[in-house]
């Protein structure tokens, strides 16, 4: 393949990665309509269903959000029936907070097409070619991590930078 051909090739995927970011988050955005809760709280709810039944404190420390926040989300999403705490068996000061089935019915409902249909597209590729998307994106994401820890690092601008990017 040309040198030409290949940066036509690494643009159209780099846009295409672009395109599919915006495609999740639009989705995102009508799924947490549906479900009547907002950003944040879907991502803590799709985060406690990765990592299954865990501590606020844990919480906070994978969203990057305050005790106080945490707090406020899992009132909230306990009122609304998709969070339940439970009290530890053997430490009973230990709460952690799961989901409840209704949460797990509804995000089925909204996110299980997806599951499916990705089960099916995936099923025709190789081992070897599924092990390679896998590592991909796997590398893909420490390095996102990686870097977002770093520009999350950097000191906010001057108050004077900062109300001219506002339109001050």
């Amino acid at each position: 393949m040309s040198k030409e051909k290949r940066r036509a090739l690494f643009a159209a995927l780099s846009l295409e990665f672009r395109k599919h970011q915006n495609a999740t988050d639009a989705l995102d955005d009508a799924a947490v309509a549906i479900l009547g809760i907002n950003r944040t709280d879907g991502r803590c709810l799709d985060i406690i269903q990765q990592n299954g039944a865990m501590t606020a404190g844990q919480l906070a420390e994978a969203t990057g959000l305050s005790p106080g926040a945490i707090t406020t989300i899992l009132d909230r999403m306990e009122a609304a029936g998709y969070l339940q705490r439970v009290r530890g068996q053997e430490d009973r000061r230990k709460i952690t907070v799961e989901l409840t089935p209704e949460a797990t019915r509804r995000t089925w409902e909204i996110w299980g097409p997806i599951a499916r249909w990705s089960e099916h597209e995936l099923g025709r590729y190789s081992d070897a070619e599924l092990r390679f998307v896998l590592e991909f994106l796997q590398r893909g994401r420490a390095f996102i991590e990686e870097y977002g820890a770093k520009l999350r690092a950097q000191p906010p601008p001057p108050p004077a930078v900062a109300a001219r990017r506002k339109g001050r």
